[in-house]
């Protein structure tokens, strides 16, 4: 059997994605433009090693994100299977490290409704655990596909203060705003800490989103913590119900019994 290439992927510092991450989508749009017709099964792992020019990792990687989308199955011995032309949710999003929380911001585009310096209300000093009436700047908007067919998400990004003059034009910016606010601060986060909720959906989103108000709703809050545990910036995220998957994977580890 010939063995996967050992060279290491090619830098990809230009591109706002991971490599693997575009090949997954690249694979995605094959299967949905019926280059991989659903019940075939993919190129083995060598052949897209080949043929893509990425390591065995970079591949073995793309597929399991396709697994997460709900796209092909894998089976030992049988290869990648096509079962769906297109995940049955707008949006999977899986995460193992906070480079794949990071990434899902570069997967994504967020369109800047509104920008305001405010003080928090008592539901917004909650999620950000944070005194009310203590000013942030509050950055509004809907997160879109990449492609732009499907919205994500309504989003309210609660910046500190601090950072108020650093992000006047963040409407006008691509990509994440904690990146933004890395590069224009110098300061760093350091972890982020994310809750998941079932809550009804509120009056803005569901206006932003055409959805109704109440309906279920998955709602998200990101923290982005500097290196003393305070938050720099605090991301509140309503999903609708049914446009939405989160896939957490879980490994046993050496002191599991």
């Amino acid at each position: 059997m010939p063995s996967a290439p050992t060279r290491p992927d090619p830098p990809f510092a230009d591109h706002p994605l991971p490599l693997y991450q575009r090949l997954a989508r690249t694979l995605r749009d094959d299967i949905a433009a019926g280059t991989h017709p659903v019940g075939t099964t993919l190129p083995t792992e060598i052949e897209l090693c080949e043929s893509h020019g990425v390591s065995r990792h970079t591949v073995r990687e793309a597929l399991r994100l396709l697994v997460d989308q709900g796209l092909i199955e894998r089976r030992q011995g049988a290869g990648s299977r096509v079962i769906a032309a297109a995940p049955p949710v707008a949006y999977v999003h899986t995460i193992r490290s906070l480079t794949e929380l990071f990434s899902y911001t570069q997967d994504t585009r967020f369109e800047v409704a509104s920008v305001e310096l405010a003080p928090l209300g008592e539901a917004d000093a909650a999620a950000i655990r944070w005194p009310a009436e203590t000013r942030w700047l509050r950055i509004s908007g809907v997160r879109w596909t990449a492609d732009r067919r499907e919205m994500v998400c309504h989003v309210t990004v609660f910046a500190h203060a601090r950072f108020a003059g650093l992000l006047s034009d963040v409407g006008r910016q691509d990509g994440p705003i904690h990146a933004l606010i890395e590069a224009r601060s110098g300061e760093r986060v350091e972890e982020a800490v994310q809750e998941v909720s079932a809550a009804p959906m509120p009056p803005a989103a569901a206006k932003a989103l055409g959805t109704r108000v109440g309906a279920p709703a998955l709602r998200i809050v990101r923290r982005y913590l500097d290196a003393s545990g305070g938050p720099m910036m605090v991301a509140v995220n309503w999903h609708p119900g049914d446009r939405f998957a989160y896939t957490i994977h879980l490994r046993r580890d050496d002191e599991s019994a």
